[in-house]
């Protein structure tokens, strides 16, 4: 668990109590959360087998190199897909026959780089619907189906044969433009939701990230996640990229994050029914959430005494958590604003070196940079890092990777260019947990774009940042952000709810970092009287 932390804010409701005022006892409390560790992956993404970009093997060198899990995904067929002008549908005609064809090469590529405990990989692909709304299926196995079945309720009950997952993803499209129909929804086979992804949020048609890309007109009320909800279908959180660059994983695009007993296809599995998922956008946030004991996505019987547990570690500074029941915040967190005390030093600190910054593209002049650069500590000790790599540009040779680590360095080999980038944002960054001081020492060394170095101590960064030049204006550049002190990147509290309304309640949370990365846990429901 995460360490406990004060609570400097509290939004108050009908029925919210305080903690020392809700007198629990050991039976209704049932304090017994599973031990799991939480996985990140990508469960839907796309490249050249079918109608996207980027070759099969990049694809998973790529996932192997940064994630936990992969699902590669290719687009197999739209059983009412219908005509268009200028026959503009054999774009996607072509690309599910090179889907069909090359189906051998996933299952043969999904086989050859599973390493069960150290990445796992899972075989599916995505079945389209103008009318029913899309879904991806996800195998337990590496059978290596390739079930092409019109019907989305025989789709469903081969998935339930199967014990396969379905997936429906940016389910606020307007029903019949491809969003999701939840009328169809078959609970047994679809425990989760995909409401982030490159197309953006679909907690609700008000949530950060709107839908802005593809060509669908923004969010669908009717359609997100929270009516859904309240029409008391349960549907866990979770996210992917489906990124069409072939890049799994790629930053801001969506992860998914699992929390399961051991990294393995079965215990993801097992995680995925029980809905113990939830959403990120690209930082790898912990988030841990318990109702009287009970993880997240799961139900309890009738009780009108809730005890909430949550807990945040982030890798910027939380600007706030929030805890919603019935789709309304009853409870916020707000660690940024605390104010470190003289004990910020006691615990690892957050170090983010981000680079990328180069020749905006309608400069025309500047090509892909290639970076190679090594992070060394003096006088700390690395405990933890991510990566945060944006997928594009679209570089089939070029690959992200963290070449080496040990506890005082990293070094990463990448590349950055301002296209085909999510929001122009062509940057890409490595994030240390650094166990230290302030005499702690830290030199970022390039050898690519230019032989150039930066030297901070952690004294100097908890004041300011401070920027590396490869070269003169315009030339790539990069910086070091201000240290993030455990105060205002971490939270734990307790939420106790009173209810004696005998109606079906349920509560979940949500993360938002200050530098607009967020995070989404599945529900917990507490059932009906």
């Amino acid at each position: 668990m995460i360490p406990s932390a004060t609570m400097p804010h509290t939004l108050s409701r009908r029925r919210l109590l305080q903690s020392a005022a809700v007198g629990f006892s050991a039976a209704e409390s049932h304090e017994q959360p599973p031990a799991a560790r939480t996985f990140f992956g990508d469960l839907h993404n796309h490249n050249d087998i079918g109608y996207a970009q980027g070759t099969l093997t990049r694809s998973f060198e790529i996932a192997r190199n940064h994630l936990d899990f992969f699902a590669f995904t290719p687009h197999a067929y739209w059983p009412d897909i219908g005509a268009y002008p200028g026959n503009i549908e054999n774009k996607w005609l072509n690309g599910f026959a090179v889907a069909k064809a090359r189906w051998p090469e996933v299952v043969e590529h999904a086989r050859r780089f599973d390493a069960p405990g150290s990445f796992v990989t899972l075989l599916g692909y995505e079945r389209h619907s103008t009318a029913e709304g899309d879904y991806h299926i996800i195998f337990p196995d590496m059978q290596g189906d390739y079930e092409l079945i019109p019907s989305l309720k025989e789709f469903q009950n081969f998935a339930r044969r199967r014990g396969a997952i379905l997936i429906p993803h940016h389910p606020a499209n307007r029903l019949g433009h491809r969003g999701t129909d939840i009328r169809l929804l078959d609970a047994g086979v679809s425990p989760v939701m995909e409401i982030f992804s490159e197309w953006g949020c679909a907690e609700h048609d008000r949530a950060p990230y709107a839908y802005k890309r593809h060509t669908e007109p923004g969010r669908w009320t009717e359609n997100t996640w929270q009516r859904f909800l309240e029409k008391g279908y349960r549907l866990g959180a979770i996210a992917s990229s489906d990124d069409h660059l072939g890049y799994p994983g790629g930053y801001r695009e969506g992860l998914a994050a699992i929390q399961a007993s051991s990294l393995t296809r079965e215990a993801l599995f097992d995680a995925l029914r029980n809905r113990r998922t939830y959403a990120v956008t690209g930082d790898r946030i912990e988030l841990d959430f318990t109702c009287n004991g009970r993880p997240m996505g799961q139900s309890l019987g009738f009780t009108p005494k809730r005890r909430l547990r949550v807990g945040v570690k982030g890798w910027a500074q939380v600007d706030r958590v929030e805890v919603l029941k019935n789709n309304h915040v009853i409870h916020r967190e707000f660690p940024m604003d605390r104010v470190p005390g003289a004990s910020r030093w006691n615990s690892p600190v957050t170090l983010r070196f981000e680079y990328g910054w180069g020749p905006w593209a309608a400069l025309g002049w500047g090509g892909t940079a290639d970076w190679r650069f090594r992070i060394e500590i003096e006088g700390g000790r690395i405990e933890a890092l991510a990566p945060c790599f944006t997928p594009g540009p679209l570089e089939e040779r070029r690959r992200d990777r963290i070449v080496k680590r040990d506890a005082t360095s990293v070094e990463i080999e990448s590349f950055t260019a301002i296209r085909q980038q999510v929001d122009d944002y062509s940057q890409k960054a490595i994030v240390l947990r650094v166990a230290g001081g302030p005499a702690t020492r830290v030199r970022v060394a390039c050898e690519k774009p230019s032989r150039c170095e930066l030297i901070q101590t952690f004294a100097q960064l908890e004041r300011s940042s401070e920027m590396l030049f490869t070269g003169p204006f315009p030339l790539e550049s990069a910086m070091l952000h201000r240290l993030v002190f455990a105060d205002n990147g971490e939270c734990s509290f307790t939420v106790d709810d009173e209810e004696s309304d005998a109606s079906l309640n349920w509560y979940y949370v949500r993360v938002f970092q200050s530098n607009g990365e967020s995070a989404w846990s599945s529900p917990i429901w507490v059932e009906k009287r």
